[in-house]
């Protein structure tokens, strides 16, 4: 266990869940950077900043702990930071959206002053494949899709494959979608990047902060990583899965195949035996007739039977 604790917490990245935490939640400057280049607009102001931020919006419900929540211009946002390949994104954003609606919604408040609401995942990898860095989901009209018309219910759900970071139109974008998946800088760079860089080394050569990661920091490092491990897991199951029911579809295939073969070897016998027979007979001629004829050969075999 402190093995894993020593190997993850050596040399933390931005990507790392305690040190992406605390320099989201001590740099409002680079909290709001990320969230513009995420969501694509400007912000006047980051005006509240909370990590780790755990919501049970009843004693029977699971609790959702999120990994950074701003509030910016009347707008709720979660940042989460996404290392490891997650099966259930969707459900998972669903589920921290009316989280957050509920945390956000006091008794007795109208709906209309529920605010808007950002999920937005940034990736590792490339949840959905490759071709897309950025893809944006909204309530939509499912039964008149041209018509394009949106439930405008104030919530988004966004996720950036860094994986992809390549494919995206943004420039900001990409490159802190490279920053992510790489944990490099371009060098001469003194865009977001550099300074979340620099934020990052700031944190692990600062002596006040050799302590930084508390027992439950270290826990939820040990937390995750499992759920890393298992999902790695998850992934390697379903892909020999995936190779074995291809092998019994190859199988089912060559048995199709043999057993064909065996049914002509034992029609070519059929045929082989009933030649002799009626040849014997002085029924030559019939069955020559019968060799160029597939339903009179299919007659005479099913009278000798």
């Amino acid at each position: 266990m402190q093995a894993i604790i020593e190997d993850k917490a050596k040399e933390p990245g931005f990507t790392n869940s305690v040190v992406f935490n605390l320099v989201m939640r001590r740099n409002p400057d680079l909290c709001k950077g990320v969230v513009e280049a995420a969501l694509g607009f400007e912000l006047s102001k980051i005006s509240y900043i909370e990590t780790e931020k755990t919501i049970q919006p009843k004693l029977t419900s699971r609790n959702v702990r999120l990994d950074v929540v701003a509030k910016a211009d009347g707008k709720m946002i979660d940042i989460e930071m996404q290392v490891a390949y997650e099966p259930s994104l969707a459900r998972r954003a669903r589920y921290y959206e009316s989280a957050m609606d509920t945390d956000a919604l006091k008794s007795g408040v109208p709906y209309h002053e529920l605010p808007e609401s950002y999920v937005i995942f940034f990736c590792k990898g490339a949840p959905f494949g490759k071709g897309c860095a950025e893809r944006r989901f909204a309530m939509m009209d499912a039964l008149h899709p041209t018509e394009k018309m949106a439930l405008d219910d104030g919530r988004t759900v966004v996720v950036l494959s860094a994986g992809n970071w390549a494919e995206a139109e943004s420039p900001s974008l990409s490159r802190l979608l490279k920053y992510i998946h790489t944990g490099n800088v371009d060098d001469g760079s003194d865009d977001l990047t550099s300074r979340l860089e620099n934020a990052v080394r700031e944190l692990r050569e600062d002596e006040d902060n050799m302590g930084y990661m508390t027992l439950a920091e270290q826990l939820e490092i040990l937390e995750r990583t499992a759920d890393e491990q298992l999902a790695e897991k998850d992934e390697q199951l379903a892909e020999k899965d995936e190779q074995l029911a291809e092998k019994d579809e190859q199988l089912a295939e060559q048995r199709r195949q043999l057993a064909e073969k065996e049914e002509q070897i034992g029609r070519g016998q059929s045929i082989k035996e009933l030649a002799v027979r009626l040849i014997s007979e002085g029924r030559g001629e019939e069955f020559m007739k019968a060799a160029s004829d597939d339903a009179a050969m299919e007659r005479l075999l099913n009278d000798g039977e």
